[in-house]
């Protein structure tokens, strides 16, 4: 009988300290937040970086937040995105920072990010960041989108093209050539000031309009060259590094602000932590990128950029006055 008792009663100690040690495990969260993104799902950096956020949130509130997240498109394109944001539809929006330029009242002084060597380091890009100049940009975002803006959720490679035959070293080599861009303009602007002759490709039709001969260059960057493995039909990946860019996070203002103080606190952490895990993280795709393409046969290509910045200027300044702001782009240029 005294046998049965004390096994009874390691028993109910046991299942004590489970509970003790254990309080998040099985128990439902407090509050249930949506994020979404546009990305596939899988080692992109939107995705990477939204399950890191959430995971954090729920560390930092011992399980009280909840963030799902809901990649693909799931909720839509990045307008459909922009707009569910700011009615609320969806609590929290995971994408590149520059892309806050369609949320953005005129004039629309974000676009200026998504123009060629604006930024001359990512240190510099950093800078930006960090700066109050960007902080009263995003501020007019932040009141016409009704969204709050939580953070900077680290870094995205920067870009250059890749080639199918010709070795390209100078804008003067890529003059005349079909070379596919993403259907936006400062990415067309940019490579019209080096002679090429860009063509708006969506992202899904890459690979056929390659393999076709449609076009012979791609804009990308040297992680996505690699996991999407256009080193099959690539030969070459010219590092330009004409755009820096990287992830931010932005939540819907009425939500935000019906948030706990400590909830707020918790997740403007989680931001933080989550810029270190992806700088890091983005750094090391580049190394295993470089390792698995040149072991695939691509050459990787570091030209001379002097050249290509003098021509991209000539874009950028043709547009001061009109895209954005006359004089945004000498102050960007100030916080080197």
């Amino acid at each position: 009988m005294k046998r049965k008792v004390y096994f009874k009663c390691v028993g109910l100690i046991f299942c004590a300290l489970c509970l003790t040690v254990l309080p998040v495990a099985g128990l439902a969260a407090e509050i249930t937040l949506k994020l979404g993104h546009v990305a596939p799902t899988g080692p992109s950096t939107h995705d990477v970086s939204a399950k890191k956020f959430a995971e954090r949130v729920a560390a930092n509130t011992n399980g009280k937040v909840e963030v799902k997240v809901f990649g693909n498109s799931q909720f839509g394109n990045l307008m459909e995105h922009w707009a569910q944001i700011k009615t609320g539809a969806i609590d929290i929006f995971d994408q590149d920072v520059s892309a806050s330029f369609m949320a953005e009242p005129k004039p629309k002084n974000l676009l200026i990010m998504l123009f060629p060597y604006v930024f001359e380091s990512q240190e510099h890009f950093h800078k930006f960041l960090r700066s109050d100049l960007f902080k009263s940009m995003m501020a007019k975002v932040e009141k016409a989108a009704n969204i709050k803006y939580l953070g900077y959720a680290g870094d995205r490679t920067p870009r250059g093209f890749t080639t199918t035959k010709k070795k390209i070293t100078t804008p003067a080599e890529i003059k005349g050539l079909k070379l596919r861009v993403p259907p936006i303009p400062p990415f067309v602007a940019a490579y019209k000031s080096w002679g090429a002759n860009p063509t708006p490709v969506q992202a899904k039709e890459i690979y056929t309009a390659l393999k076709s001969g449609m076009v012979m260059v791609m804009d990308q960057d040297l992680t996505m060259t690699y996991a999407a493995k256009y080193y099959e039909i690539q030969k070459y990946f010219v590092a330009i590094n004409y755009m820096r860019s990287g992830m931010g996070i932005w939540i819907n203002a009425d939500k935000w602000t019906s948030l706990p103080n400590d909830v707020q606190t918790a997740m403007l952490k989680s931001v933080q932590e989550t810029e270190i895990y992806i700088n890091r993280f983005t750094a090391q795709q580049m190394v295993d990128a470089k390792k698995g393409l040149t072991e695939a046969g691509v050459e990787i290509i570091y030209p001379d950029l002097t050249p290509w910045m003098k021509a991209a200027e000539k874009a950028v300044l043709a547009n001061e006055g009109k895209m954005w702001e006359k004089g945004l782009y000498a102050k960007i240029k100030a916080l080197k």
